[in-house]
């Protein structure tokens, strides 16, 4: 028969992964995938990687708890920024905050222009990044 504490352990890790807040990462970079990858997977995040901008429906239907997407992506119709505003305009009803990320010195201008409800720079402080990603999901 099973003891008490094992029960109460496993109960707590059913509980921990279905309590798991899911991210979207629209990211072209494939080692800053990577790097997200590895550092949401050990904060216990659950990841759903694009390397080109999905369509807004995609992203509405995903039901996630933050996207978190570069303003520059190469190879896609649209940049970043034009899909984060596609996505609100689209879905208003959907309050799923986005998080801008990009290189270029006029990224928080942007970000501000076409409607996310953040901007970080790159390259990124990784505990900066996991603390703006706990505030944003809360």
């Amino acid at each position: 028969m099973p003891s008490l504490a094992i029960a109460v352990t496993v109960l707590d890790h059913l509980e921990s992964k279905t309590m798991q807040k899911h991210l979207l990462i629209i990211e072209d970079d494939l080692e800053i995938s990577e790097l997200f990858q590895i550092i949401f997977e050990l904060e216990a995040y659950c990841t759903t990687f694009c390397s080109i901008a999905p369509d807004p429906a995609f992203i509405n239907d995903l039901n996630v708890h933050l996207i978190i997407m570069d303003i520059r992506l190469v190879g896609s119709k649209y940049n970043g920024a034009e899909l984060c505003q596609m996505f609100k305009l689209q879905y208003p009803q959907n309050k799923t905050p986005v998080l801008l990320v990009s290189a270029e010195a006029d990224g928080n201008i942007l970000a501000s222009k076409y409607g996310a409800d953040g901007f970080m720079y790159k390259p990124f402080n990784i505990d900066d990044l996991l603390q703006r990603v706990a505030e944003m999901v809360a």
